[in-house]
């Protein structure tokens, strides 16, 4: 059974609280609108901690999802799936 491609999409559920992290986002919009379709969203992760680098951030990963929180806090910052 062939794998199934999807192209990653971001939705961005807080706003920036600084100028630092407003261009994180952008570099991360960047990265997501650069990417071709993908079967798995685990091979972005890496690109994902590395502009939202532990301790100040969180980024988990599934198959077809990875989230992202400010450490500090337990709403989203964002979502990519």
């Amino acid at each position: 059974m062939p794998t199934s491609l999807e192209v990653p999409q971001l939705v961005v559920h807080l706003p920036a609280r600084d100028e630092a992290e407003a261009a994180r986002l952008t570099q991360l919009a960047q990265l997501i609108e650069a990417a071709e379709p993908l079967p798995d969203l685990r091979d972005l992760a890496p690109a994902v901690r590395g502009l939202f680098p532990p301790p100040a951030y969180e980024v988990g990963c599934g198959g077809a999802h990875i989230w992202l929180h400010r450490h500090s806090e337990s709403q989203r910052l964002a979502f990519i799936s």
